[in-house]
């Protein structure tokens, strides 16, 4: 009989926390951790020991009067990785393992615990322990529902309303026909199908349809007209509008992967990229974290499934939220709180979203390098309803783009995690415009688990390795609809029919019945098909990498879908009857004036206003968006949002390597003005996609004509105006594409951006204006063609060019914006071949050379790009206006007028005009830089405005500043800003030694390293590279195998354990991976032989330094090894700091002792905690001044003693938190020094690896 057994863990809210939540660090509860275990009889004294000691648990001692678990009917992403360690253990007792949140309080106290913390989609609430029993209950299995509509032609419009199933009346007359036709009832589960296969979101009803309007209209369709800009003749565009993702050629001959026989070697033909940028609007304003999460979730796995397998390269994610109202004092800008309760505040989700999507990118192991955030209100529009944007960039084998053929009896495979009860009819309550059922709202969001997506990633890139005998001829995410709309569009794509046996899928919840199981959309899933000689295979590469998989079923020769439970018919369906063209509405748009009222700014203070804008949160830092997120895993990032030595958020684009041994690789960026459109929609559309292209023309492309883009559309639609706005905003982007000549061969839109609520008996509403972000992506050849906004030490001056023949408009400025108002007529594209004149003349500039820096002219206007371009270079600025009509000078300083600054050298400046003129472009000589930190605007000579930049910094950082004190911790927010202001520089590297140069080493053997892996880890391609450089042969070694397969690790010469997520750090990280391996005495064995063996050497790099350090009962000489704790900053911390390197006697670090060096740090846990005094001490963190450190950000995570890395006694064994294999190459720096060569002095440690194993022959 099954016993449970609890548990006591740590608290489970710290300090910070409490503050940040309650808002006082002493607010009066007691909270712990509870494990509920599970066991298949009672447990014997020595296996309930195993227990404890793997949990590091208690007995029972809180008497909990709250208690929140998992919610009933799924299983926790936690729960999941925790049974995951006991089974690899060996402690194959346990049946299942959950962690409650326990509370012990008064009465008042409770029911805000229950209103701060609660979270209804992801948690059930008890008031006892033993009530949490009921969870365990053998809940009865829900049953197939009939409705009998072909008797009751009602009933289905009924139906459509209880279950917000949003089909419109041309879909409930073609199922009402269809099912009168088979004489029978439609099951729950066809309904459920049929309606997310048919939903708004996955069919872009509004998009296909045509239109009836007093616009003049060129196009059939919406998406005609998008469509209409990829010509056939466009060679670079290669795969468009048929598959998850487009595929752009690029300039790459190689891929670092994982071979057949587990060997990291060189696949050499051509490598493309996809591209593809996703919205999750609605699940990230129900639950910001998760929605935030999935949707980031959803596109990576988007780019996986192109053609027949991908592999996720960078990211980048947007936001746009009405105000957030961060303190008790309104800003100008704001006004008070006006918003429904079903939906979270923009405060909330600004502290819990970003998080929620850099987590998630972070734990999967892609570099999240670019982004943006606005706020917008403006009478009733506004983004209650947020805009939530995740895209990015992939590698594809050119022979992979193009989807394979199955044939008939080809299994069908889902990959991946068990189904549960989550996310059900995400597709139809996205597609709703006005939430009525908050229970189906919270019912729609999916949970995240990234480490499940992580596993499922290796083994689709153990098939991709195969390249053109790849058997997966066809593969197809899981998304909105689950595998009930996955599994039919696998099937209808490869034109066969599809038998699909429910019970063979992978569940978590015995209680779901039999259309929760075809129709949830639990996540980190694909579906694919493959021959099925070739499942002996899959199961091997499955098992290795510990992935769930399913053979659900096979494809047939009749197209049809037949879906059975238990012998039991499910669904019984013909493919057409599924996807038939089912007659869409013609829709009705109309034109209407929509001028704003005239509005005069409060006042006329220049200065006031500078610094009023510079708060406003689209211009501000967005410093507390960035640090979040890894942007390093890879090791292929060549530029990512930090600019200049002290590391400022002002880059205009994303830049990534094709190879670690190439300089042509991805840029990528992104425009949207949605405040324009409040007025003019048109002009919106074209300032959108100027801006993006903007934002990348400070690199040198192939041709405009090679750039393409992601378009993606939001708007509320529920009007004909609204509709009208969508209309105008769509044809003035594909006209002003075509004129470009530019294609848009992917997108999305999300077209239900309206809010509406109750207050008391009135209805309240707010809309959002139509939007339009636009994400630019170019393949060039050389990255070393391209500028960036950080000024030169040359003597130059700065030009502002701009291409508006009207004056500076300043309608939706955001000078306007930061008081409430709006402006009057908004900025424009007055001629787009001027304009494309601009972007050659920048072109033909920077072939010369002649352009120096480079900055876009968007939010806040040239004065903004002046200060932005002056802060990341540590430098003052004098801007000369010749202004003779003062009434001019603020919209000359603010106006967001498309345009560019850049800095040229004095000695080209007669050339560069020559140049301008020809293209007909205007300019002035617009400023000088000077070094005294000043920022100076004066007007024939009259000083308006003068103030130090280091002041003004505090304006600029004021949201970030606040942000990172509410959420993560104000002591280090308040560090962070002290440090800015008391150093003119961060980065002061000394290096002591000469740096050696990569030789291919062609003629002697290779020493082998094991690279060792388990379920998590995912920095295995950086540190290949770093140490393939070096000349060693990288063997990727999985736990998985380590005692049954690989029985020692005698051919190595040395083992190294890279950064990731074992186990998504589960139990602490890095230790559920340590305790498997302790647990265990034939894996341990193998591991103590190994680090007792003098001529072998080991490494641990962040997760890896985690690993090791719980290792030390079987590593020699590391006794006094610390411990991993929380960052003190209670964030996860990515930063490039610099280490100061000891006198120790580490064979990596022999001959670099006094160097300083920059290094990337990527860790939420990183805090080192010791037992006893510390010995070998071989990294610090240092202060600019080289002093080891305790102050944030210079000690990213508050480490004792500065400490960065250790080793054992003799030096053989190194574990440290920094990430020195993503940096060994002096390109993946966002800042270094100039005269420092191709390899950076980090590559030296991984050579005196490869001259200790020479030593050791």
């Amino acid at each position: 009989m099954a016993k449970i057994i609890l548990l006591e863990g740590d608290e489970v809210y710290s300090n910070l926390d409490k503050a940040r939540l309650f808002g006082d660090a002493n607010f009066a509860f007691e909270s712990k951790y509870i494990f509920s275990v599970i066991l298949k009889k009672n447990p014997t004294a020595n296996l309930l020991h195993n227990i404890r000691d793997i949990l590091s648990a208690n007995k029972l001692a809180i008497k909990p009067n709250l208690v929140f678990s998992p919610r009933v009917g799924t299983q926790s992403s936690w729960s999941s990785k925790a049974q995951d360690i006991l089974e690899n253990i060996g402690i194959s007792e346990v049946v299942r393992i959950d962690r409650f949140k326990a509370f012990r309080a008064n009465k008042k106290n409770l029911s805000l615990i229950e209103e701060k913390v609660f979270d209804r989609m992801t948690e059930s609430k008890f008031f006892s322990l033993m009530e949490t029993k009921d969870m365990y209950k053998n809940l009865k299995q829900r049953k197939l529902e009939i409705f009998n509509i072909h008797k009751d032609h009602g009933l289905l419009d009924q139906l459509n309303e209880q279950k917000g199933l949003a089909l419109n009346e041309y879909e409930i007359n073609h199922l009402n026909k269809l099912f009168n036709n088979l004489s029978r009832g439609i099951s729950d589960a066809e309904l459920m199908m049929f309606a997310q296969i048919n939903s708004e979101h996955c069919r872009h009803k509004i998009f296909r349809s045509s239109w009836q309007t007093d616009i003049p209209f060129a196009y059939d369709s919406l998406f005609d007209a998008i469509k209409s800009t990829t010509k056939i003749d466009m060679a670079h565009i290669l795969s468009a509008y048929h598959d998850n993702s487009a595929v752009l050629a690029s300039f790459s001959k190689n891929l670092l992967e994982i071979g057949g026989n587990n060997v990291f070697k060189e696949f050499s033909e051509n490598v493309h990229t996809t591209i593809k940028v996703e919205t999750h609007n609605h699940p990230t304003g129900i639950s910001p974290f998760e929605g935030a999460a999935t949707g980031s979730g959803g596109e990576i796995r988007d780019c996986s499934a192109t053609g027949r397998i991908a592999r996720p390269k960078a990211g980048f994610t947007g936001l746009t939220l009405s105000h957030l109202k961060l303190g008790q004092k309104m800003e100008t800008w704001e006004t008070a709180d006006n918003g429904p309760n079903y939906l979270a505040s923009p405060k909330q989700i600004i502290s819990d979203a970003p998080i929620g999507s850099a987590s998630y990118n972070n734990e999967f192991g892609r570099p999240n390098i670019f982004g943006y955030f606005r706020t917008l209100e403006y009478k009733n529009f506004g983004f209650h309803k947020p805009i939530m944007l995740a895209g990015g960039i992939g590698s594809i084998k050119e022979t992979l783009v193009q989807k394979g053929q199955p044939k008939v009896g080809d299994k069908i495979i889902v990959l991946g995690g068990p189904a549960m009860l989550i996310g059900l009819g995400g597709g139809s309550a996205s597609s709703i415009k006005d939430s009525k059922n908050q229970d189906s709202d919270f019912a729609s969001v999916q949970r995240s688990n990234p480490e499940m997506q992580r596993r499922a990633q290796q083994v689709l890139d153990k098939f991709m390795a195969r390249s053109s005998k790849n058997p997966i001829n066809f593969i197809h995410d899981v998304g909105a609809g689950g595998i009930s709309n996955a599994i039919p569009e696998l099937a209808k794509d490869a034109d066969l029919g599809a038998k699909i046996n429910l019970e063979d899928i992978d569940i978590a919840d015995p209680s779901m019945s039999p259309m929760e199981i075809w129709c949830n959309e639990s996540q980190e899933r694909y579906v694919f098909s493959i021959p099925e000689n070739k499942l002996p295979a899959l199961d091997h590469i499955c098992k290795r990498e510990r992935c769930p998989y399913s053979v659900a079923g096979k494809f047939t020769e009749e197209k049809k879908l037949v879906i059975s439970y238990k012998g039991k018919e499910v669904i019984n369906l013909a493919l057409d009857d599924l996807f038939k063209d089912i007659p869409l509405p013609k829709l009705i748009a109309q034109d209407f004036d929509k001028l704003t009222d005239t509005e005069t700014l409060p006042h006329d203070n220049l200065g006031k206003h500078f610094k009023n804008i510079l708060k406003y949160p689209a211009v501000g830092s967005k410093k507390f968006l960035i640090t979040i997120a890894d942007r390093t895993v890879n090791g292929l990032v060549y530029r990512d949002q930090f600019i200049g030595n002290k590391q400022i958020p002002v880059s205009d684009y994303a830049a990534t390597l094709d190879s670690y041994d190439a300089y042509s690789g991805q840029v990528f960026s992104l425009g949207e003005r949605p405040a324009i459109a409040i007025e003019n929609p048109e002009a919106s559309s074209r300032m959108a996609l100027a801006e993006a292209i903007n934002n990348i023309s400070g690199v040198k492309h192939e041709s405009l004509a090679r750039i393409a883009f992601s378009a993606n559309w939001m708007s509320s639609s529920k009007t004909n105006d609204e509709k009208g706005d969508l209309l105008r905003g769509v044809q003035a982007c594909a006209n002003f594409a075509d004129t470009l000549g530019v294609s848009i061969p992917v997108g999305k839109d999300s077209l239900s951006m309206n809010v509406a609520w109750k207050e008391g008996t009135k209805i309240k509403s707010v809309r959002s204006p139509m939007t339009l972000n636009i994400a630019s992506f170019s393949n060039v050849r050389d990255l070393r063609k391209s500028v960036t906004p950080q000024l030169s030490e040359k003597d130059s001056l700065l030009l502002h060019l701009w291409t508006n023949k009207s004056d500076f408009r300043m309608g939706g400025s955001c000078l306007y914006q930061s008081y409430g108002l709006f402006g009057g007529p908004t900025p424009d594209i007055d001629d787009p071949n001027l304009f494309k004149a601009l972007f050659e003349a920048v072109q033909e500039l920077l072939t010369k050379k002649h352009i120096l820096a480079l900055h876009d002219i968007s939010d806040g206007g040239l004065l903004v790009a002046l200060f932005e371009m002056a802060l990341c270079s540590n430098q003052g600025i004098d801007l000369d206006l010749n202004l003779s009509d003062k009434e001019k000078i603020i919209p000359k300083l603010f106006s967001e007028e498309s345009g560019l600054v850049i800095e040229v050298e004095k000695n080209n400046l007669p050339s560069i005009k020559d140049k301008l003129n020809e293209k007909g472009i205007f300019f002035d000589e617009i400023a000088q830089k000077n070094n005294e930190q000043q920022l100076r605007v004066k007007n024939f000579n009259e000083v308006l405005f003068e103030e130090g930049i280091y002041k003004l910094y505090d304006y600029w950082d004021d949201v970030s500043f606040k942000i990172q004190a509410q959420r993560d911790n104000p002591e280090t927010a308040s560090s962070e800003r002290i440090a800015f202001k008391k150093y003119d520089r961060f980065l002061t590297p000394k290096i002591n030694f000469d740096v050696p140069a990569i030789t291919k080493k062609l003629f002697l053997s290779k020493p082998k390293i094991a690279l060792l892996r388990e379920q998590g880890i995912n920095g295995h391609y950086d540190m290949a590279a770093a140490l393939m450089a070096a000349g060693f042969e990288v063997n990727d070694v999985h736990l998985s195998e380590v005692g049954t397969k690989i029985k020692s690790f005698d051919e190595f010469s040395g083992l190294v354990v890279p950064g990731g997520f074992s186990y998504g750090d589960v139990l602490g990280a890095g230790k559920g991976m340590a305790k498997t391996i302790l647990n265990k005495n034939k894996m341990k064995k193998i591991f103590r032989d190994f680090f007792n063996n003098p001529k072998k050497f080991s490494l641990g790099v962040c997760n890896g330094c985690q690993f090791l350090s719980g290792l030390t009962d079987i590593i020699p000489g590391s006794t006094t090894w610390p411990s991993f704790q929380r960052n003190i900053s209670n964030q996860y911390e990515c930063r490039l700091v610099q280490l100061k390197i000891n006198h120790s006697p580490s064979i990596f670090l022999e001959g670099m002792a006094d160097s300083i060096i920059p290094v990337m740090v990527s860790h939420g846990e990183g805090r080192t905690s010791f037992d006893s005094k510390v010995r070998n001490k071989v990294l610090e963190y240092v202060d600019p001044k080289h002093q080891p450190t305790s102050v944030y950000p210079f000690n990213p995570n508050g480490s004792t003693e500065a400490i960065a890395g250790v080793c054992n006694e003799d030096g053989r064994v190194m574990i440290m938190m920094p990430h020195p294999e993503r940096t060994f190459l002096t390109k993946q720096y966002s800042w270094a020094p100039k005269e420092w060569g191709i390899e950076s002095p980090w590559f030296k440690m991984f050579d005196n690896a490869y001259q200790f194993y020479k030593k050791n022959q």
